[in-house]
């Protein structure tokens, strides 16, 4: 045999047993494929627990060899493996509207402030009554003037009542007469103009002109407690009349059985807080005959009187109307007919 047949039959032998002894520590000549692993994979972390140490350390053991895994392929796996629903989108959340502040119960309210007092009124005496009654519609009455208790005529006025929407008006024109009309000339016209209220007449305004030029003026400022006095203002007190309205106002309101009453009166220049007293029933003559009357005397120190009379019979209207000035002087209004 040859050294290079020798040389290759060596080779051979020393690679066979280089094989068997590979194949002997694999210890299989053929591995089978694992079995496909479902997806998803799960996994979870396990904290291992403490191993206590051993006496003494032995070698550790020959692990075996890991098998191959097969790893499908993307578009396989993409198919196998279900896929997550989306993630649901959370409805836009509104604010909530601020909570009202909690109602108090009536228990829990504060009580009220104390309302300011109102500015004080001039000095009364005991207010008058409400309304005991009504008056008509519309009255025309025809007065005759007399200067002097029993004095000579000089004259007429011509009242006119009017009622309507809980409003009146009053109109009184004085003509001179006789022998007086060559001495006073032309008119003198009153007028007065209000509300009727449960508690009687309400004047708003008042004036006196004297051939059609106004002399004296009164406005009532009821909202505002003033009465303004041609262009000066004072403090109005209550249920206050005018030289034309006060004897309509007694009419609606006085009460017999009442002594004594008070009751502010401005003629347009002043006013003034006359007191009247009940002097009793009358009997007064007039054209058709006597007529019995309610005689109320109203005073004020130092300034006359201003006395009327009013008739039961009459819807207690006044029938007789009498001024006394400080001077003396009178003038008298008795209703004709």
């Amino acid at each position: 045999m040859s050294r290079a047949h020798r040389l290759f039959t060596t080779a051979l032998l020393v690679s066979l047993a280089l094989h068997l002894l590979f194949l002997a520590s694999v210890g299989s000549w053929w591995i089978s494929p694992a079995e496909e692993i479902p997806f998803p994979i799960e996994a979870s972390l396990v904290v291992p627990e403490p191993v206590a140490p051993a006496a003494a350390a032995k070698p550790p053991a020959p692990r075996p060899r890991p098998r191959a895994i097969p790893v499908p392929a993307p578009e396989a796996a993409a198919a196998s493996a279900p896929v997550p629903p989306p993630p649901a989108l959370a409805a836009p959340t509104e604010t909530p509207p601020p909570a009202a502040p909690p109602v108090p119960t009536p228990a829990e309210m504060p009580a009220p402030p104390p309302e300011p007092a109102a500015p004080a009124a001039p000095a009364l005496r005991p207010a008058l009554p409400p309304a005991l009654r009504e008056l008509p519609a519309r009255l025309d009455l025809k007065y005759r003037l007399q200067a002097g208790e029993g004095g000579f005529n000089v004259g007429q006025a011509i009242t006119t009542w009017q009622v309507r929407d809980g409003r009146y008006s009053l109109v009184s024109i004085l003509q001179a007469s006789g022998l007086a009309a060559l001495f006073v000339s032309g008119k003198v016209v009153q007028t007065s103009e209000g509300r009727v209220t449960p508690g009687g007449l309400q004047p708003e305004q008042y004036w006196l002109a004297r051939n059609q030029r106004r002399q004296d003026t009164a406005r009532f400022d009821w909202p505002q407690q003033r009465l303004v006095l041609g262009g000066s203002g004072a403090e109005l007190p209550a249920a206050s009349q005018d030289l034309l309205s006060f004897p309509f106002h007694l009419a609606l309101t006085v009460d017999e059985s009442v002594r004594e009453l008070s009751l502010w009166v401005t003629n347009g220049r002043k006013l003034h807080d006359y007191l009247f007293r009940n002097l009793g029933r009358e009997r007064l003559p007039l054209e058709e005959g006597e007529i019995e009357a309610l005689h109320l005397q109203g005073s004020r120190v130092g300034e006359g009187t201003l006395d009327v009379w009013l008739a039961p019979s009459r819807h207690w209207l006044p029938v007789r109307i009498r001024t006394l000035d400080q001077k003396g002087k009178v003038l008298l209004l008795t209703l004709e007919g």
